[in-house]
């Protein structure tokens, strides 16, 4: 629990104390937090991996032969690479984050030079950004005119996309058969076997797993909705309003 708690208040408290905002920036957020509790949970049942590895094998060499059959069946490591992709959908949001804080900074500067007396706030539609309701979030980027933000807010969520839909399928179909409950039949050069070998507590790690991968589809489902919703608000029918008023 103290390592969801440490891991959730950065992300929370980055959110909250922005001066900066744009469409969907809470729910990426949002997705960030549920992502990093339900990976805390899944990693749970695989904590002992090596233990819960069993083979039927005799007294002599069996424990060099189990590493051995351990090895062969779990060829790629699977809680750093769950948190390898954490890492990597963190960094599609922060990409996001540090254009945002860029923007707001040139914004800034362009106001002080105008006007050096004047306070940073307040409403600049020139600039692509408008005022906010909230107190600390006094920037809003407006993605109809700031059209370079948005080609970038839409590779945010591509990359989204992509990382979720790739960690999916992993899940799916390679880290998933790996625990189906049914015997591994393992045979290497130094102990030839045959042997059989299973992995126990494979119903808690299948949950795990089912865990991982509803949050990775729930994530691909609502970037492809944020991408398809962008593309016709901002660039489609945007243009099109855009037009009718000139």
């Amino acid at each position: 629990m103290a390592a969801i708690v440490t891991g959730l208040v950065p992300i929370l408290k980055t959110a909250v104390e922005a001066s900066t905002d744009y469409k969907g920036r809470t729910l990426w957020f949002g997705f960030l937090s549920i992502r990093l509790v339900t990976l805390y949970v899944a990693e749970m049942p695989w904590g002992k991996l090596d233990t819960d590895f069993q083979c039927n094998m005799t007294a002599e060499n069996s424990e060099y032969c189990r590493r051995a059959c351990f090895n062969q069946h779990f060829d790629v490591p699977v809680v750093m690479l769950w948190n390898f992709s954490y890492v990597l959908f963190s960094v599609s949001v922060l990409m996001m984050e540090l254009l945002a804080s860029q923007l707001r900074h040139s914004l800034i500067k362009q106001r002080m030079k105008r006007d050096p007396v004047s306070q940073p706030g307040g409403e600049d539609s020139l600039m692509g950004v408008k005022g906010h309701g909230l107190a600390k979030k006094d920037m809003m980027i407006d993605f109809h005119k700031q059209k370079t933000t948005l080609l970038v807010y839409l590779l945010c969520v591509g990359m989204r996309v992509g990382i979720e839909g790739t960690f999916l399928s992993v899940l799916v179909f390679w880290h998933l058969p790996k625990i189906d409950g049914l015997p591994i039949h393992c045979s290497t050069a130094l102990c030839p076997g045959p042997y059989q070998c299973l992995v126990r507590f494979d119903s808690e790690k299948r949950m795990s797993v089912y865990s991982l991968a509803t949050i990775s589809a729930t994530i691909v489902v609502t970037s492809i909705a944020f991408f398809l919703y962008s593309m016709c608000h901002y660039l489609i029918f945007g243009r099109s309003k855009l037009e009718s008023v000139v």
